[in-house]
């Protein structure tokens, strides 16, 4: 029996919430924390946690099957394997990656406004790859969702660097880190776009455990020869150790997990919609 549409939605805006609060958690993380390092700490952690909680719920999920035949909870053919690898690439790897590097070159508020176009770009790749249909009324959307964000962000001034005194929430911004940033969208919105066309062939706590286990295997071989033991206790050091929790605990584990089952019983483009809350969220806890 599919779950109702209420609790569809309110997985997915407590997914945009937790994460809405991570923008500015991690920039102190990264005052303290080198990204190379946080990025391989907080997969590899995650993974410590997400892959025997996913067992567990896996097996609560195939004692309250009523089908009795196992239905995506069996472990994924070799076919469905190779399209979860491509998944953790675009949205456990390349995001991390290019989401932490952006962050420790741009601000919280930029961050969150560049990412609300994450519902446009899923919706052209979700077109794109026949999942969804595109009218007048969407193109529209797109045009001005892209327009907005560039008034929002002040791209003129991010190019010519014509700061002002009126202008204090945008120190710290580069158009580097905002560039960072938007592919780390569009790395993502590929995401989503895969898993929920995987997603109703496979139990959604399985695929995630066996995406953050490829992730972390990716990210041992991109960041590992950078990381140095000094970087491991400044994580452990209060009060980076706090906003580390929080974004390993909430704004990774949870968030995926949640994300991922949604993606299952709804279309993509509506999951990345919430994704919209997050700058709200950002803005009042900067």
């Amino acid at each position: 029996m599919p779950p109702s549409a209420l609790r569809v939605h309110l997985a997915l805006i407590t997914v945009s919430v937790l994460f809405g609060a991570n923008y500015v958690f991690t920039k102190r993380i990264l005052a303290t924390v080198p990204p190379v390092a946080w990025i391989m700490l907080r997969i590899m952690a995650a993974t410590l946690i997400i892959v025997p909680l996913a067992m567990l719920l896996r097996r609560a999920s195939r004692k309250g099957s009523n089908s009795g035949n196992g239905s995506g909870t069996d472990w994924p053919r070799p076919r469905l394997l190779v399209g979860l690898f491509v998944a953790a690439f675009f949205g456990v790897f390349a995001n991390h990656v290019l989401w932490t590097e952006g962050m420790a070159l741009t601000t919280p508020e930029h961050s969150a406004v560049i990412n609300a176009c994450i519902p446009t770009w899923t919706l052209i790749i979700a077109v794109i790859a026949g999942q969804e249909r595109l009218g007048w009324r969407r193109i529209a959307a797109i045009v001005a969702a892209l327009l907005g964000v560039q008034y929002l962000l002040g791209i003129d001034h991010l190019l010519f660097g014509e700061r002002t005194a009126a202008d204090p929430d945008d120190r710290g911004a580069s158009l580097l880190g905002d560039a960072l940033t938007l592919v780390n969208g569009m790395s993502f919105a590929v995401h989503l776009v895969i898993m929920r066309r995987l997603g109703r062939n496979l139990n959604p706590w399985l695929s995630t455990a066996i995406m953050f286990v490829m992730a972390s295997m990716m990210v041992g071989a991109w960041c590992g020869p950078q990381v140095q033991s000094a970087d491991l206790e400044a994580v452990l050091t209060p009060p980076t150790l706090w906003f580390a929790l929080y974004a390993v605990f909430f704004a990774t584990v949870l968030t995926y997990l949640l994300n991922t089952w949604a993606l299952r019983h709804t279309h993509s483009s509506q999951v990345a919609l919430y994704i919209n809350v997050q700058p709200l969220v950002a803005a009042t806890l900067h």
